[in-house]
């Protein structure tokens, strides 16, 4: 999981500065989007308490991890000798970029696995068992999201150990390379895609199909007070997993070229050993998994109108006060130049 490449690229050729400025323009907006959207999506979960739900404090503890990995993509992008051919093997400052940028890329993934799995286990107890629904208290809630990030940083230190800058051909990498044998390496990278890829992706399925289907079930027939306030709560409920569902596609779409490319490479090293521009390390390890956490204030804003409309208040409130602002500056200078005047 999460190795930059293990490819010999011996054979080399001219790489078009067209396709060379086109990648990394294509990964510097993904990358700045993603940091952006994120930003936004934490700052109005912090100015308004309206939204501080159970499933919300989720979606940002999602939406932090996502920071980090906008954070940390340019960095490695560079440790990878994507802009430059100097080689920093020999640079400490490099190694320790090179050492950090994967261990956190790697943190990042998880943590935003790990997210999905608990907002689709509270929209479960939500929904299918409402009468559980107490035992998910605040003191849990602020457990459940701090081990989804120690959980990520204990297991994934052996980036920290390992992680280095070397030099395959004419190319330098940040990749991970121990000093394992085939068998305790492959066994890391299997034990790293069934817990934060492949069980993930099982148990949310399994979720959701049951959560649809209890929300199908549940349609009132009558238009009595009280089943006008189930049929709304269950609207809600489906808006609600429709943005999920959204995101968790949005997620596994943009993270699942990761994994057939590292298995490619594995497999059929042969068809990226003339990949001189590096377009498809270029593609599959910066472009696609960026996408994932540039997509997901996108969904999170045009789907739920909530989000939206405290966005636009958020911004309006921040735009009236740097124009108000503005205008008491203007109005002290004409105030003192003024009496510059007349004295």
């Amino acid at each position: 999981m999460n190795n930059s490449s293990i490819v010999d690229f011996e054979v080399q050729s001219t790489c078009s500065n067209v396709v060379s400025t086109s990648l990394t323009s294509v990964i510097s907006f993904v990358s700045v989007s993603a940091f952006v959207g994120n930003i936004l999506v934490t700052a109005v979960f912090l100015m308004f308490t309206t939204i501080r739900n159970s499933t919300n404090y989720f979606i940002v503890n999602m939406a932090v991890s996502d920071l980090l990995s906008a954070f940390t993509n340019w960095p490695l992008y560079v440790m990878d000798g994507m802009l430059t051919r100097r080689h920093m093997i020999d640079d400490p400052m490099a190694t320790i970029l090179c050492r950090l940028g994967l261990y956190s890329r790697a943190v990042s993934q998880a943590v935003s696995i790990l997210s999905l799995e608990l907002i689709v286990v509270d929209r479960f107890i939500a929904i299918v068992l409402p009468f559980q629904s107490i035992r998910i208290t605040r003191r849990l809630r602020a457990l459940l999201m701090l081990l989804s990030w120690i959980f990520p940083l204990s297991t994934l230190i052996p980036y920290v150990w390992y992680a280095k800058i070397v030099q395959e051909g004419r190319q330098t990498f940040c990749k991970f390379s121990s000093s394992w044998n085939t068998m305790e390496l492959s066994t890391f990278y299997t034990v790293g895609f069934l817990v934060f890829y492949f069980i993930p992706f099982i148990l949310i399925t399994v979720l959701y199909s049951k959560i649809m289907k209890c929300l199908k079930q549940r349609r009132p027939m009558d238009q009595t007070r009280q089943n006008t306030i189930r049929i709304q709560n269950r609207q809600q409920n489906q808006t609600v997993m429709k943005v999920f569902i959204s995101i968790v596609v949005a997620f596994f779409l943009c993270w699942t070229p990761l994994c057939v490319y590292i298995a490619l490479v594995v497999v059929f090293p042969s068809l990226f050993a003339k990949d001189a521009c590096q377009l498809f390390l270029g593609l599959f390890y910066y472009v696609f998994p960026s996408l994932s956490a540039a997509v997901n204030p996108v969904i999170l804003f045009v789907s739920s109108s909530r989000f939206s409309n405290l966005l636009k208040e958020m911004l309006t409130s921040i735009l009236c006060k740097l124009c108000c602002r503005s205008g008491r500056i203007s109005a002290q200078r004409q105030i003192i130049d003024l009496q510059v005047i007349q004295s």
